[in-house]
């Protein structure tokens, strides 16, 4: 097992900002409230499986890629509220505590495309935590898979932390229509590790009917949770 470190910056850090922790402590309700299998009158609470002309109502939620997704690597919280409101154009970001939490990153951030429904001002995080990783291994540092009705979007980006030494400032938008209090605890960003290879593209085809065979032979052959019980792995993030 390698070993991820989350350094703080200095005492205030280490005292204020929670500690960041892994995304498996952090699977959002919408992923809880959702029904393994979808929801039909002859299954009112989404509970049962049922196979009907080959194909089964298993839901997103039987799903195991896409839990991979929101449950790998760690995030990194907000360390502590701020109030956003709307002046103008512009988005104003106050808060309590005496060290910043969000600054301005400037007019040439605005370059980068702004997605529908965010604002283009664009603000740094001030983290507190440095990330080392082990020699070879680098992270990609993104919104929170689970979290993306938050108010805020991180601009991801991948972060060689075997070699980095400073701590790292996530940049992020804000919502258009967000007004209101960003509370405390609300995951930032999500920080998973990765091994750096280099890789070459290489490209073939099936000939016709080789596909179908596969598949019958792998997922089809299997009614429910193929992928769990023959593809997946186990990723550990503790």
């Amino acid at each position: 097992m390698e070993t991820i470190k989350f350094e703080a910056r200095d005492e205030y850090g280490w005292e204020v900002a929670p500690r960041p922790y892994p995304a498996t402590q952090a699977v959002p309700d919408w992923w809880k409230a959702m029904t393994p299998y979808s929801k039909s009158p002859d299954n009112p609470e989404g509970k049962k499986l049922i196979v009907s002309n080959r194909v089964s109502n298993a839901g997103p939620k039987k799903c195991v890629p896409m839990l991979d997704a929101i449950t790998s690597g760690y995030i990194i919280p907000l360390w502590a509220d701020v109030q956003v409101k709307n002046e103008g154009l512009n988005k104003l970001i106050t808060w309590r505590t005496i060290e910043q939490v969000f600054l301005e990153h400037g007019q040439q951030a605005r370059d980068v495309e702004t997605p529908a429904g965010f604002n283009e001002q664009v603000f740094k995080f001030m983290n507190k935590w440095r990330i080392i990783t082990p020699k070879g291994y680098s992270c990609l540092i993104t919104q929170p898979f689970g979290y993306r009705q938050t108010g805020v979007q991180a601009i991801p980006a991948v972060i060689d932390t075997d070699r980095s030494s400073l701590e790292i400032l996530p940049p992020v938008w804000f919502a258009n229509d967000f007004e209101g209090i960003l509370e405390k605890g609300t995951p930032m960003v999500q920080v998973i590790p990765f091994k750096r290879s280099d890789w070459k593209a290489e490209y073939s085809y099936l000939k016709d009917g080789e596909y179908e065979k596969l598949e019958d032979k792998n997922f089809a052959s299997t009614i429910v949770n193929h992928y769990m019980k023959k593809v997946w792995s186990k990723k550990t993030y503790s």
